[in-house]
């Protein structure tokens, strides 16, 4: 006997399987139920959904609105210092920008600094070291605090 060939002692029985019965009822059909009408749809959608989508938009026209409002209302303070400080950073973003084309500008950037440190010693010297600088200096900061405010009392 060769490697190949098997014992009658060891030879497998086979079983047959069960038999499926198949159905040969055509693909998509419910066999035994009744068909079911579609529910007349308009747009392409049915009753349900035109009441979720008006539900909705009734939702978003009347509730909404009173919401933000409300909203706005109650924060309003934070939301403009909110604002304000957004609507900063392309300022100084700008400010950088022309600062750093000043300064690659041979000899401007020094001279605008010689510029500013003469101008600073002049204020202090005029306005800050004595006292009538420091008295006229209040003056016309008064005045201009005036003029912005829109007091009238106060001399031209």
């Amino acid at each position: 006997m060769n490697e190949f060939e098997t014992s009658p002692a060891t030879e497998t029985t086979h079983t047959e399987a069960p038999v499926l019965e198949v159905d040969t009822t055509p693909a998509g059909s419910l066999a035994g139920r009744e068909p079911v009408t579609p529910a007349p749809t308009v747009g392409g959608l049915t009753d349900e959904q035109w009441q979720q989508a008006r539900e909705k938009l009734y939702w978003l026209l009347t509730v909404f609105p009173d919401q933000v409002s409300t909203f706005l209302g109650e924060y309003k303070q934070p939301l403009r210092t909110l604002l304000i400080i957004l609507a900063t950073v392309p300022f100084v973003a700008l400010a950088i920008a022309i600062l750093e084309v000043v300064n690659a500008i041979p000899l401007l950037a020094p001279t605008c600094q010689l510029i500013g440190f003469g101008y600073g010693t002049w204020f202090l010297y005029r306005y800050v070291l004595f006292d009538s600088g420091r008295r006229e200096l209040t003056q016309k900061v008064n005045d201009y605090k005036a003029r912005i405010l829109g007091d009238t009392t106060s001399t031209p």
